[in-house]
This record gives structure tokens, sequence and C-alpha cells, in this order.
């Protein structure tokens, strides 16, 4: 799959924002648009909702990882748990 440079005007303090919140959820902007922009194609609308005042939250998720990333527990990388979701969205679909 080929890549493209995407540009886009936002407000600069929106951006400076949304930066410091995808890093307590560790992630970056980058990744956050790919998601974003995967979850529209697979669901055909425009969901995803993440939030750092849930417990039941991805944040607490991912403090977990990286508590276990910590103890030398490695996790797998941005890319291939995308690819796993994926796959594992087109078997659920597929009935597999």
């Amino acid at each position: 799959m080929s890549s493209i440079n995407m540009s886009i005007r936002t407000d600069s303090e929106l951006k400076a924002q949304a930066e410091q919140v995808l890093s307590q959820l560790g992630m970056n902007m980058t990744g956050a648009i790919n998601m974003f922009l995967r979850q529209i194609v697979r669901d055909r609308a425009v969901p995803l909702s993440l939030s750092l005042s849930s417990e039941q939250s991805l944040y607490a998720d991912l403090l977990r990882a990286k508590a276990e990333r910590e103890q030398g527990i490695e996790g797998i990388s941005a890319s291939q748990l995308l690819e796993d979701m994926d796959r594992i969205i087109g078997e659920a679909e597929s009935g597999v």
C-alpha cells in the first residue's frame, strides 16, 4: 500500500490540545487520523470515541499496556494491530 502526504488546515491551539491528548493516549496525529479514516471506511460512518474520562476507555487500556512494556512485556506495533483488527473484522463479517 502506498502512502501519500495530506495537508490540512486547523487552528494551532486546537492542534496543540489534540496532540497533548493523543500523547497521553500513546498516539500521534498521523496514527489517530489513519485510525479515523480506516474506521470511516469500515463502518461507512463517522465514528470514533476515545475518552480520557472513562475507566473503561482506551486510555485505561493504553496505560495498562504502557505499564506492561515498562515491566519488559512487549506488545505489537500499531500497524500490526490495525492489520489484526481488519482481519478479525473481515472474518466476523464473512462468518469464518
